[in-house]
């Protein structure tokens, strides 16, 4: 059954705008996800309102696009985004219109959206309003550009992406011209900033759709648009199911050998830059044969349990594309959090000892000796050869540290 209560808590801004004589209604993805039964989390408002005759009907706004006509609208805590129907100038760099646009119509408000499950907007009273079958393409699971979908891909090559990353969240078709309007402008995907299109991937990669959608990209060819990329030369590149962004990007720096250096090219954050690398690290480490429980111990203990785990799953499903031997014995989660479980330490701060008490107790100066000495009390600790105690690591270290 549809839930309605976001709108009901939400119609009131309707409500409002409608008492000073403006219209208003629900619009886009909120409306698509109500039709399809899908969660919702939060609403966009379209109205016939001007952006200063928002600001003047609600007590408390916030103007974080006005000249785009879009004003925040704030109650209780709760922001709702209410923007003016408006229509886009033109299109000249494949991504954004010089200007917009403000009108008074519904209709060419909705007639510039991406695709016709978008551009569906509904009243208070849940009528939906739908001049582009948005709602029977649903229905019969279609992706399908609004008006003529060349123009569409050409006024923004964003949509190519967004296309296809809604194909792999619904399972839904591309309709046969809204895809062949993608071929024919894939090539202006090198206009759009990489930071647009990493947003549109992470959500793709998380979709649950990624098999049937492999086929869409592999017939666009998108990735020899996108920087990093289109340095594979694989006409078609790897894609798990059931993996995120990082592990994604890891898979296929390992199995393309592509260096980790041009990861810069994807803009992404230094933390996630971090763990696609210790995937990498990850599947290197793996691909040797005949791990010890010693060697997965440490492994663990410098990765931690959580990605320890993403890579074996990625292995046992993915192995001959790793091109890794599964070793069931070894890689298994049961194991992993029977290691990580009773780990002594997690981490190196938790040592007992530092390198001011090693050169006190060996009467020692500073130097390269003292890391060399806690990476090695370190991993003796995690392997258990010797008890976390200041007395008993200086001892060991007396026995199997040569300084």
């Amino acid at each position: 059954m549809n839930d309605t209560k976001i709108f009901e808590q939400s119609k009131w801004i309707i409500e409002q705008l409608e008492n000073y004589g403006h219209k208003a209604f629900f619009v886009g993805g909120s409306v698509r996800d109500f039709l399809m039964n899908k969660a919702i989390s939060d609403v966009d408002i379209t109205t016939s309102a001007l952006p200063d005759e928002v600001e003047s009907i609600f007590d408390k706004t916030l103007p974080i696009g006005k000249e785009h006509g879009t004003i925040m609208v704030i109650s209780n805590e709760q922001q709702y985004e209410v923007t003016t129907f408006r229509k886009d100038g033109d299109y000249v760099d494949h991504r954004r219109p010089t200007s917009v646009q403000f009108v008074t119509d519904l209709y060419e408000d909705v007639a510039r959206r991406d695709f016709t499950m978008n551009a569906l907007a509904m009243d208070k009273n849940y009528g939906i309003h739908d001049y582009f079958n948005g709602k029977e393409d649903i229905e019969n699971h279609i992706i399908k550009a609004v008006g003529t979908p060349l123009d569409r891909m050409n006024e923004d090559a964003l949509r190519i992406m967004r296309g296809i990353r809604f194909q792999a969240q619904t399972g839904f078709d591309i309709e046969i011209d809204t895809q062949n309007a993608m071929k024919d402008t894939v090539h202006l995907l090198s206009n759009i900033s990489i930071e647009r299109i990493i947003v549109e991937l992470k959500k793709l990669i998380s979709g649950s759709y990624i098999k049937e959608t492999k086929k869409t990209i592999d017939y666009l060819s998108i990735f020899h648009h996108i920087p990093f990329f289109e340095q594979i030369k694989n006409d078609e590149i790897f894609m798990p199911t059931d993996a995120d962004f990082d592990l994604w990007i890891g898979a296929l720096c390992f199995i393309y050998k592509v260096d980790t250096t041009s990861l810069n090219t994807l803009k992404i954050s230094n933390l996630e830059r971090k763990q696609i690398i210790a995937y990498v690290e990850l599947l290197k480490s793996f691909s040797k044969k005949n791990i010890s429980k010693q060697q997965l111990t440490l492994i663990v203990y410098k990765y931690g349990d959580v990605q320890v785990k993403n890579i074996l799953n990625l292995i046992k499903e993915y192995h001959e594309i790793l091109n890794i031997e599964y070793q069931p014995i070894i890689m298994n989660n049961i194991l992993i959090d029977e290691i990580y479980g009773k780990l002594p330490i997690y981490n190196k701060s938790e040592l007992n000892i530092n390198g001011q008490i090693l050169m006190t107790e060996f009467n020692k100066t500073g130097g390269p000796w003292i890391k060399h000495a806690l990476n090695q009390l370190e991993e003796a600790i995690v392997l258990n050869k010797v008890n976390n105690k200041r007395y008993e690591l200086i001892e060991w270290m007396r026995e199997h540290v040569e300084i």
